[in-house]
């Protein structure tokens, strides 16, 4: 008998598509959540609303935060700044399916952007370009004159905690690991009840998880894009694919219990 797929629900995006309004998620999220082993569905802004909302939970596994052209509202986190590239719309529903991942303990995969609602989320702040703090010198954004093959390729190590979520990571592969990295944003303040998983060797925080959760990891780099053939890739599409299928049998055995 073949494994139960989980649902994974997948947020998406506000962006213009032949001058028209769509929402929107790449395709590198759903190949990597179906080629190990989930059935996605894309969650768009209504999904917000209360009657959407509270339809769509239970039938979802985990959840991925995706990565954005645009950033966090700065109004998020109490910064004052402007921000061009905002999506209010994905901002509200990041922080809703935070909040029910949270007190439902739903697997939650969130990527760049992803990490910063979820570090936001949790009372943290975020540098609006790290460019500017004059301390960190890892290439932690990409060359946007090179072709986007090149852009998305390995540029810099993490270094990954031993005794954190990643540590079954690091018994066969080591501590570090060389990451592609594209954000301009970047955690400033930890949020709270989170763990820093891995920094850059410059210390920018590059991973973090919410200490007492089955499986809320957030890293700023991009493992969808190397989903097949990166192991650090592997390993965190595997880790958080095996915890909604869990997540599914719990939420069976406790359907089929109520009937009985």
């Amino acid at each position: 008998m073949k494994p139960v797929k989980p649902i994974i629900a997948v947020v998406c995006c506000h962006k213009m598509v032949d001058n028209q309004a769509s929402q929107t998620v790449y395709q590198k999220y759903i190949d990597a959540i179906e080629f190990h082993g989930g059935i996605t569905i894309l969650l768009p802004n209504t999904a917000a609303e209360a009657d959407n909302f509270s339809a769509l939970m239970p039938m979802v596994d985990g959840i991925v935060l995706t990565g954005s052209y645009s950033n966090v509202s700065p109004k998020r986190y109490g910064a004052t700044h402007i921000e061009e590239k905002e999506d209010l719309d994905r901002d509200a529903l990041s922080f809703q399916l935070l909040d029910h991942a949270k007190n439902n303990d739903v697997p939650l995969l969130a990527i760049c952007r992803g990490l910063q609602e979820m570090n936001v989320y949790f009372g943290g702040t975020l540098y609006p370009d790290w460019r500017t703090v004059g301390t960190f010198y890892e290439q932690h954004l990409e060359d946007s004159t090179a072709p986007q093959a090149v852009q998305y390729q390995p540029v810099h190590d993490v270094v990954i905690d031993e005794a954190g979520s990643l540590a079954a990571f690091t018994k066969d592969q080591g501590v570090t690991w060389r990451v592609n990295s594209l954000h301009k944003q970047a955690i400033d303040r930890v949020g709270d009840g989170l763990t820093v998983e891995a920094h850059a060797p410059d210390g920018l925080v590059e991973a973090i998880s919410l200490s007492q959760h089955p499986f809320m990891i957030g890293v700023q780099w991009h493992p969808e894009v190397s989903y097949d053939n990166d192991e650090l890739s592997k390993f965190l599409f595997r880790e958080f694919i095996d915890h909604a299928r869990r997540k599914k049998h719990r939420s069976t055995a406790e359907s089929q219990g109520e009937q009985a």
